[in-house]
C-alpha cells in the first residue's frame, strides 16, 4: 500500500490524465440516459401475479386504462355529444392506443315492440337535436346500470372517455398525445387525466424536473457547508469534483447498460454529492493536519495512513446499499441499490487516487499552516461546536449514557405506531392533478384501478356463466369494489332483450345463439378469448385503498375461489390490488433482510478495523441508537414505510458508521500514543474528536442538508425519505462523536490490539 500511495502521489499528472480520458468516455454516453417513470414495469417478471397481469394485458388489449373525465353543466347536449365523439375518433386513431370506450361509441342493446336492435347507444350520424330526444336519451342512459355511474355520472355532469393502452406502448408519449388532442377538440371543457398511464406520464414529469432543480440545489448546500468547515476554497472544489467525477461515470455506464432512471434511482445524483464527499474530506483533513507536509513523502504517509479508515468507511455504505438487493420486490430498489454502490466505489476510487495527485501539485512547507486553516480551527462551525462537546463528554461520559439509553426506549414505543402506504396515487402531492383527478374517479366512477379475474373453462357452459355470475357479484359486494365488465352482463343484456328474462341463458344451446349474435364486436376481444376457453371479469377499485384494507380484499377474494371447483372453473386473482398487497408484502420483508446483512456485514468491518469483539459492539453502538431513534421517529411523526422511506434502515447502516469508522480508527492510534506517555483516556479522546471529530462535524452537516434538499422534490416519498435521512445523518454524526466517546469513558475501553490490526493502521504497538 505505501509503495501504490507513493506511485499515485509521484505520478500525478499521469493520474489526472486518465481520469481525464475516462471521465471524457462516460461522459459521451450521457446523452443517451433515459427516465422510466413505469412503476409496473419493474415488477419482478418472476412473479405469478405478475405474469398474470402482464398475460392478460398482452391477450386482452392492454390493462392500463387512460381516463379522461369531462366536466359540464350538463352531458346530454348536442354540442357536448359531437364532441366526445370527435374525441373518440380522434384518440382510438392515436399509435398506443388499442380501445376507446365513451358515451359514443359503447355498445348498447334496444328494445321496442319490434325486436331489439344491437347498436351503439348514440348514433353520432343522427345526434339528437331537439330538448324532448335529448331528454329522452338521458333517462334511457341513466336508467341503465352498465351506463350510470360508470360512463356518466347520475347528475349528468360528468362523463368518462376510457383509453385502453396497448401492451409495451410508450405510455408516456401516448399519454402526452391524449392530452394534447383533448386540449385541441375541449379546450372549454373541465377536464381530468387519471389512472395508471397518466401518473406515469406526471412522474415522468417530475422526475425531469426534480434533477434540473435538486442538483443544483445540493450543490449549493455542500459548497456553504464545506466553504464553512474549511474556510478555503481547495476543501469546497475537491469534494465537489470527486463527487462529479463519479456521477458521470455512475450515469453513463447506467446508459451504456440501458438500464434507465426510475422514480428512485432518480436521487442517485442528490445521494453521491451528499455522501460522496465524505471520503474527500477525511482525505484533505487528514492531509492538513499540521504535521503533514506537501511532499512526496509527507503527502504518500498521509494516504497510506488514510486509505484503511476511508476504504472501510466506503465499503459500510456500499453494504448498506448492496443490501437493498436482497429481499426487494420491485427491480428498480435492486437497480438503486447497485448504481448507488457503485456511485459510492467510484467516489471512494477517485478521493484515495485522483484527489491524492491533485494535491500532490501544490507544495507547503512542513508543518506549516494557512491562514484559512488557522481561521477554520479556531473560528470556524468545528472549531465552536467541538470544544463544547468535549467539555461534554470528558465531564459527564456516564449521564450521556443514560440519557442516550433513555432516549432509546422512548423511540422504540414508537414504532407499533408506523403505518405503511403503497398506493401509486400516494407518491403525489395532495394538490397535484392528478390526485384530483383520482379523487373524481372515486367519487364519480368508482376509482381508476382495475381488479382482474380470469375465468378458465367452457366459457359457452351455462354452469360456468353461472360461477361467473356469482364471481361478478362478490366482488360488487366487497367495499370500494364497483362497475365490473365481463361477457355474463352482455349476455343476460341480450337474453333480456330476446325476451328471455335478464337472466343467463339456462342451455349451452341458447347461449351459443345468443353469443352469435355478438360476434364480431369489439368488446369481445376485451372480454373472452378466441377459443372461448377463458374469459376476464374486470372491476374498478377505489385507489385510496388503505394497505389493511388492500390485504382484507384480496385475501377475501381468494377464499371464495378456493371454494370454486376447479374441475369446473378455474378462476385466478390480479390486478392492481394484488400487485400492491405483494410490494406491501416485499417492503417489510426488504426492511428486515436488508437490515439484517446491513447490521451483520457492518459488524464484521467493524471487527476487522479494531481487532476485537468488544470493540466490534460498541462501533455498533451510534448505529444502532439512530436505529432506535429514526424507527421511532417515524412512528411519531406519521411517516410511513413506503417504496423510498424503507431505504433509509440500510442508508442509515452503511452511511452512519461511517463516522464511527473514523472516530474509532483515529481514537485507536490516538490511544496507543496516550499509552506510550502514560496519559488518560481523556486524552486520546480529546486529540480524536479535535482532529477526526472536526471531519465528521464538516461530514455530518454536508450530507444531511444535502439530503435534505429532498424535501424540495414534487414526489411525497422522496421528500419524506430526505427528512428521515437529514434525522439520521444528525443523529448518526453526533452519537459517533458524543455517544460513543462518552460510552468508551464510561467502560474505559482500551482494544487490546492484535499485532496485525495494528500494522494495518499504520501503529507501532505499544505494551
Amino acid at each position: 500500500m505505501k509503495k501504490l500511495a507513493r506511485q499515485i502521489i509521484e505520478k500525478n499528472r499521469l493520474v489526472i490524465v486518465l481520469f481525464t480520458l475516462i471521465t471524457l468516455f462516460l461522459g459521451f454516453f450521457l446523452r443517451d440516459l433515459k427516465i422510466n417513470p413505469d412503476i409496473l414495469s419493474y415488477f419482478p417478471k418472476n412473479d405469478p401475479d405478475v405474469q398474470l397481469f402482464n398475460y392478460l394485458g398482452e391477450e386482452y388489449g392492454g390493462n392500463s386504462l387512460a381516463m379522461i373525465v369531462l366536466e359540464n353543466e350538463e352531458i346530454f347536449t348536442t354540442e357536448t355529444f359531437a364532441l366526445i365523439d370527435e374525441l373518440t375518433t380522434r384518440l382510438q386513431l392515436e399509435p398506443g392506443v388499442a380501445y376507446v370506450t365513451s358515451l359514443t361509441n359503447t355498445l348498447d342493446i334496444k328494445t321496442d315492440e319490434y325486436g331489439f336492435e344491437i347498436g351503439r347507444l348514440v348514433d353520432t350520424a343522427n345526434l339528437p337535436r331537439d330538448p324532448e330526444a335529448l331528454a329522452i336519451l338521458k333517462e334511457y342512459t341513466l336508467g341503465k346500470e352498465m351506463y350510470r355511474n360508470n360512463l356518466v355520472t347520475e347528475d349528468a355532469t360528468a362523463t368518462l372517455i376510457i383509453c385502453r393502452l396497448q401492451t409495451n406502448s410508450d405510455q408516456v408519449a401516448t399519454c402526452r398525445r391524449l392530452q394534447e388532442i383533448v386540449a385541441e377538440v375541449a379546450p372549454a371543457m373541465k377536464i381530468y387525466y387519471g389512472g395508471i398511464p397518466f401518473m406515469i406520464l406526471d412522474l415522468h414529469n417530475m422526475i425531469t424536473d426534480d434533477l434540473k432543480i435538486l442538483i443544483p440545489m445540493v450543490s449549493l448546500v455542500i459548497i456553504f457547508f464545506l466553504y464553512l468547515g474549511f474556510r478555503k476554497w481547495e476543501g469546497v472544489f475537491l469534494p465537489l469534483l470527486a463527487v462529479a467525477i463519479s456521477l458521470i461515470w455512475t450515469l453513463g455506464v447506467m446508459s451504456l447498460l440501458k438500464i434507465p432512471l426510475s422514480i428512485i434511482s432518480n436521487v442517485i445524483p442528490v445521494v453521491l454529492f451528499a455522501v460522496g464527499n465524505a471520503y474527500t474530506i477525511h482525505v484533505l483533513s487528514r492531509f492538513n493536519e499540521a504535521r503533514i507536509a506537501r511532499t512526496n513523502d509527507g503527502l504518500a504517509t498521509a494516504l497510506y495512513e488514510v486509505t484503511t479508515p476511508v476504504s472501510l468507511a466506503g465499503i459500510t455504505t456500499i453494504a448498506g446499499f448492496i443490501s437493498f438487493i436482497f429481499g426487494s420486490y420491485l427491480v428498480m430498489i435492486q437497480e438503486f441499490g447497485i448504481f448507488a454502490a457503485l456511485g459510492v466505489l467510484f467516489t471512494l476510487f477517485i478521493s484515495l487516487t485522483l484527489i491524492p495527485a491533485l494535491l500532490a501539485l501544490k507544495r507547503e512547507e512542513p508543518g506549516r499552516k494557512d491562514k484559512a486553516q488557522r481561521k477554520t480551527e479556531n473560528t470556524g462551525i468545528t472549531g465552536r461546536i467541538i470544544p463544547g462537546i468535549e467539555k461534554l463528554v470528558t465531564k459527564r461520559p456516564k449521564t450521556i449514557v443514560w440519557v442516550g439509553i433513555f432516549l432509546a426506549i422512548l423511540a422504540l414505543t414508537g414504532i407499533p405506531r408506523i403505518s405503511r402506504r403503497i398506493n401509486l396515487i400516494e407518491y403525489f402531492q395532495p394538490q397535484a392533478g392528478i390526485r384530483q383527478a383520482e379523487a373524481i374517479l372515486e367519487e364519480k366512477f368508482g376509482g381508476s384501478g382495475i381488479i382482474q379475474v380470469l375465468a378458465e373453462g367452457d366459457i359457452q357452459d351455462p354452469a360456468v356463466l353461472r360461477e361467473m355470475e356469482k364471481m361478478e357479484e362478490f366482488l360488487l359486494a366487497q367495499d370500494g369494489v364497483n362497475n365490473s365488465q365481463s361477457i355474463v352482463n352482455l349476455l343476460k343484456e341480450l337474453n333480456h332483450a330476446m325476451g328471455e328474462g335478464k337472466v343467463l341463458p339456462d342451455t349451452k344451446d341458447k347461449v351459443m345463439n345468443v353469443w352469435f349474435l355478438l360476434e364480431g364486436e369489439e368488446v369481445m376481444t376485451q372480454l373472452v378469448n378466441a377459443g372461448r376457453t377463458e374469459a376476464v371479469i374486470q372491476a374498478r377499485v377505489a385507489g385510496s385503498l388503505e394497505a389493511e384494507r388492500t390485504h382484507e380484499l384480496v385475501t377475501a377474494i381468494n377464499e371464495y375461489i378456493a371454494g370454486v371447483d376447479p374441475e369446473l372453473v378455474k378462476f385466478s386473482q390480479t390486478g392492481m390490488p394484488v400487485i400492491y398487497r405483494n410490494l406491501d408484502r416485499s417492503i417489510l420483508r426488504s426492511q428486515f433482510q436488508s437490515l439484517i446483512f446491513a447490521v451483520f456485514l457492518v459488524f464484521i468491518i467493524m471487527l476487522f478495523l479494531l481487532g476485537s469483539l468488544a470493540g466490534g459492539l460498541l462501533g455498533l453502538i451510534p448505529i444502532l441508537f439512530t436505529l432506535a431513534l429514526i424507527f421511532g421517529f417515524m412512528g411519531y411523526a406519521g411517516i410511513p414505510l413506503d417504496i423510498a422511506t424503507v431505504l433509509v434502515a440500510s442508508v442509515t447502516i452503511g452511511i452512519g458508521i461511517d463516522y464511527s469508522i473514523h472516530f474509532l480508527s483515529r481514537y485507536r492510534q490516538e490511544l496507543a500514543e496516550a499509552r506510550a506517555q502514560n496519559l488518560p483516556l481523556e486524552t486520546a479522546v480529546r486529540a480524536t474528536l479535535n482532529t477526526t471529530g472536526r471531519a465528521i462535524l464538516i461530514n455530518v452537516f454536508t450530507v444531511a442538508f444535502g439530503f435534505l434538499v429532498l424535501i424540495f422534490s414534487q414526489l411525497l416519498p422522496i421528500q419524506r425519505f430526505g427528512v428521515l435521512v437529514f434525522v439520521t445523518m444528525l443523529a448518526s454524526g453526533f452519537s459517533a462523536i458524543i455517544l460513543l466517546p462518552a460510552v468508551l469513558l464510561s467502560s474505559g475501553a482500551r482494544f487490546h490490539l492484535r499485532p496485525v490490526a495494528c500494522r494495518k493502521a499504520g501503529i507501532k504497538k505499544v505494551k
